[in-house]
């Protein structure tokens, strides 16, 4: 039996993620709410599952008995992550997410010492934006003395899956938020800024907006100023009745719209560093960086308490995933 479990392993993120780990030999037990839906993908693959809800303790204690690594793919993870961190302190297993939500990464801090005490690793963003965003970030301020400011923003390009606009719909914080001197306050979403993503278009204006990397960045490079933002095209973040969406976009919409991202990491001394990220589709990135996480850490790559992707694996992390290049502008 595997000691690795996908949660939430039937949704749009869950099941790519599920379908990449068949083809590198992988072979995780499979885990939702819905034992049909489970158990149809489970033997279409050739792997194990179980089947538990995350409001039920003992069913969630039974469940990852035996279980040495959790990859959580269920939100929205404003409802999931706390019960599956507990659960994972309480069983000694480390929790990874691929969460964008502020949640995960607040309730992650506040279970820091907790999670240390049982040594075990809660890492939320495995795969996704926070550790593209964080890898760049990292990248860019390796030659800096003293990191004095961060400002980060991701090109969300094409359409966005059902559970993505859900979660983000009930995910998404009243504030704009900025990190300034170290505290998180209140950000102007008027203030918009230019960031050239390298993609031939020149500059774009992009909004700010309240993402988790205000947290992880922090963590992981010590800057008491950050701002993140975000450009989208596509009609990334639909409106109307959700629930109606497609389960997410098909294999050539997700190749046709590959993302990118950009920092400005301004040292104390007054350097300045720019970068650039580029990486294929979202989802294509999220579903292979959660998982080659998620080995890394079978393998023993791991930390006790709130870590980031850029800390646990190093800023050279993104690279490895589907030829994505970071690049100094």
């Amino acid at each position: 039996m595997s000691d690795f479990m996908i949660y939430g392993a039937t949704g749009y993120t869950g099941r790519l993620a599920s379908e990449y780990s068949k083809s590198i030999s992988l072979n995780p037990v499979l885990a939702g709410r819905s034992t049909d839906r489970v158990k149809q993908l489970a033997d279409s693959l050739g792997f194990a599952y179980r089947t538990f809800d995350v409001n039920d303790r003992q069913a969630v204690d039974n469940g990852l008995r035996g279980i040495h690594v959790l990859l959580s793919c269920a939100g929205p993870f404003a409802r999931t992550a706390e019960p599956l961190m507990d659960a994972c302190i309480r069983s000694g297993v480390h929790y990874l997410d691929v969460s964008a939500e502020l949640i995960s990464y607040q309730l992650a801090e506040q279970k820091n010492d907790e999670a240390k005490t049982a040594d075990v690793m809660l890492l939320p963003g495995c795969g996704g934006s926070v550790a593209m965003l964080g890898c760049l970030a990292g990248h860019a301020i390796k030659t800096l003395n003293k990191v004095a400011s961060i400002d980060v923003a991701l090109f969300v390009a094409g359409t966005i899956s059902r559970g993505s606009a859900i979660s983000t719909a009930e995910g998404v914080t009243a504030e704009c938020l900025k990190r300034q001197d170290g505290q998180l306050i209140e950000q102007n979403v008027q203030d918009t800024a230019e960031f050239d993503f390298d993609d031939g278009k020149g500059s774009v204006s992009c909004f700010p907006v309240t993402l988790p990397d205000l947290l992880t960045i922090w963590k992981s490079t010590n800057s008491p100023n950050i701002k993140t933002f975000v450009h989208v095209s596509g009609g990334a973040f639909p409106t109307g009745d959700l629930a109606a969406l497609p389960d997410g976009p098909m294999e050539e919409q997700r190749k046709e719209n590959r993302y990118h991202a950009a920092v400005v990491a301004k040292g104390d001394d007054g350097t300045i560093k720019r970068a650039v990220l580029h990486t294929p589709n979202g989802y294509d990135f999220t579903s292979v960086a959660c998982i080659e996480a998620a080995r890394r850490v079978l393998e023993g790559k791991a930390k006790g308490g709130f870590q980031t992707p850029a800390i646990t694996f190093g800023s050279d992390f993104v690279t490895t995933i589907l030829g994505s290049t970071l690049k100094d502008v």
